[in-house]
């Protein structure tokens, strides 16, 4: 990790070999530094951010309520049946790793259904309301 840096480019290799060519420059110094890596992380914060839905009669639930952006593991939900709102890229991914400790997960949203096969305690429904 490298602090106080911009990324001036990233691009893949132009020999045959696999790697990519990143041209940093360190805002301190303004040196420009050319370095090659087998792989690139891109974490640029798009999902930092929280944003909440607003959904009618959300006050009056008394179970647990966080954001997927506050999410870290499944053990705070073991044997629970869990409801996840939204089958973006991080509900997805939440209610996959979560089915493997809780009792149900209900992914809930209003778009197409997932084509692909989910665990078996994973089922898609329409959105919720109150």
């Amino acid at each position: 990790i490298k602090l106080n840096t911009k990324i001036e480019s990233v691009r893949p290799s132009q020999g045959g070999e696999r790697y990519w060519e990143v041209v940093y420059r360190c805002l301190n110094t303004n040196s420009t530094t050319n370095a090659f890596f087998d792989g690139i992380l891109v974490c640029n914060g798009h999902y930092s951010k929280p944003l909440y839905p607003k959904i009618p009669g959300k006050e009056k639930f008394v179970g647990t309520m966080i954001h997927s952006h506050d999410y870290r593991d499944s053990q705070h939900f073991k044997g629970e049946n869990v409801v996840i709102l939204g089958a973006a890229a991080s509900g997805t991914d939440i209610a996959v790793e979560i089915s493997k400790d809780v009792n149900q997960v209900y992914l809930a949203h209003n778009g197409p259904f997932l084509p692909s096969k989910l665990p078996a305690n994973v089922a898609q429904i329409r959105g919720i309301s109150e």
